[in-house]
């Protein structure tokens, strides 16, 4: 196997610049509002802090351990979320009578300083007209009269708030307000006597630029609102809900290429010919119930369109009762390049019965909280390394707990201890290989990291949860076959 194979970056080299981009899209769009900034080191790479010389992989582990909260064993589900069910269909009609009711009676709000993520003032019923420098290139011309045929002239998406210039993610708000659009006409009558269309437009525009950055970026999706809407996009979706991240990254990849209106115009139809205009009625349906604190949610979501298919087609495929799930869920770690998708949520979202007797469970009844043993379809997780050792006991006769997705510090901060302490990621090892995995690990090896200066471990943490867990599977398969 090459290098560039092993190296966990399988879509290219602009993979990881594509990857850093959106994470850094997604923490400019959710903390423009934020005054400070957060603490931390120095110099970093790929955007997290590098440890000092000093520091060693044995000072890690403890520094993890040491901030851990042992409370007693508490459990959670980390579930690896099925995909292969089919899509939920949403008619034009259902989606104007679903759009028209929020709209008309849901406080929504559109901020020009941060996306629109919270429910607060009402949305602004006027645009200034924007005059001077902004308008000069074609492009911005072009976009101008967008605005007015949609009959509000100026900058209707708010996208010159930030300077006079149409920058990369002005052209791709652009793009997904043209992809959006034909959804949203025929919503536009009941609207337009109490809100202006085309703002609602700006709010979604932005808030599903910034809920699919998030999807898309290495990190996971924490609690919140952000959380409710993956897991309700997936519930809706199915199998379409990884050719909806992939038409997206696509997407964030070519409208900045765009040098006309009318090549933004082509992404835009592009986007939603890939997903197709169901998954486009989704998205906008989804987008709009989302707009909120998530204790609106759950409010919200039940009235949606076909969401009772969409719930009984969760519990048959999952045991997961599907708002508890959205509301509920701590993190959801989403891959597009593996196609999976991982959540932790708590044992009470779970079904403890089965509906007929029939379908596939996340955890069989009454098994969820006895044993020790994996579960099909999903795996115990715990609140410390601690607790799981408790629990699950030794590892066995001349074997070792081995963490396949390491529990230093820096992990344990990005993705939380349930990823890190459960029964997917901590498997038994051969006492030998064990201490040969960490040893590779704490090395330096150029043509892996491409670093003279990194070590495996330090390279490796930069990268999503998935990545590092396929790594470490691939290490201890080297190793074990004796290639290293």
């Amino acid at each position: 196997m090459s290098n560039r194979t092993f190296s966990s970056r399988p879509v290219g080299k602009r993979r990881p610049l594509l990857a850093g981009a959106l994470a850094m899209a997604a923490l400019m769009l959710l903390t423009a509002c934020a005054t400070g900034s957060p603490s931390g080191g120095g110099m970093t790479a790929y955007g997290y802090s590098l440890p000092t010389s000093e520091d060693s992989p044995e000072a890690w582990t403890l520094e993890a351990e040491a901030e851990e909260e042992d409370t007693g064993g508490g459990e959670a589900i980390f579930s690896n979320l099925p995909t292969d069910f089919r899509p939920v269909r949403v008619s034009d009609p259902e989606l104007k009578a679903a759009l028209t009711t929020f709209w008309l009676h849901v406080p929504l709000r559109i901020s020009t300083a941060c996306p629109p993520l919270y429910v607060g003032r009402k949305l602004a019923l006027t645009s200034v007209p924007v005059s001077g420098e902004a308008w000069r290139s074609d492009m911005a011309q072009a976009y101008g009269k967008f605005c007015e045929q949609r009959g509000t002239p100026g900058d209707c998406l708010t996208l010159f708030d930030d300077g006079p210039h149409l920058q990369d993610n002005d052209k791709r708000s652009i793009a997904l307000a043209l992809a959006v659009r034909p959804a949203l006409e025929g919503v536009d009558a009941e609207v337009r006597a109490m809100r202006n269309p085309t703002r609602v437009l700006a709010t979604l525009s932005f808030t599903i630029t910034a809920y699919m950055a998030l999807l898309l970026a290495p990190e996971p999706v924490t609690k919140g609102v952000a959380l409710a809407f993956s897991v309700l996009m997936w519930g809706y979706l199915g199998w379409e809900f990884f050719d909806l991240l992939r038409a997206y990254a696509q997407l964030y990849q070519d409208a900045p290429q765009a040098s006309s209106f009318e090549e933004l115009r082509e992404v835009g139809d592009r986007f939603g010919r890939v997903i197709g205009p169901n998954s486009v009625r989704i998205l906008v349906m989804v987008a709009t119930a989302t707009l909120g604190e998530t204790a609106a949610l759950v409010s919200k979501g039940p009235k949606l369109p076909g969401f009772g298919q969409a719930s009984r087609t969760i519990e048959t495929n999952t045991g997961l009762r599907l708002m508890d799930a959205a509301t509920g869920a701590e993190r959801a770690f989403v891959s597009v390049n593996e196609g999976t998708i991982r959540i932790v949520l708590p044992v009470n979202a779970v079904s403890m019965t089965s509906r007929n007797g029939g379908g596939r469970s996340a955890l069989k009844p009454e098994e969820s909280t006895k044993g020790g043993r994996l579960l099909p379809g999903g795996h115990r997780a715990f609140n410390s390394f601690r607790a799981f050792k408790r629990h699950m006991g030794k590892a066995g006769d001349g074997q070792e707990w081995h963490h396949l997705v390491e529990k230093h510090k820096f992990n344990l901060k990005r993705f939380g201890a349930e990823a890190l302490h459960n029964t997917e990621n901590v498997i038994p090892l051969e006492k030998s290989l064990h201490e040969r995995v960490s040893a590779f690990y704490s090395s330096k090896n150029f043509d892996i990291t491409g670093s003279y200066g990194l070590t495996v471990r330090e390279w490796i943490r930069a990268q999503s949860y998935e990545a590092q867990r396929s790594f470490g599977l691939l290490v201890i398969r080297k190793l074990r076959g004796g290639e290293w």
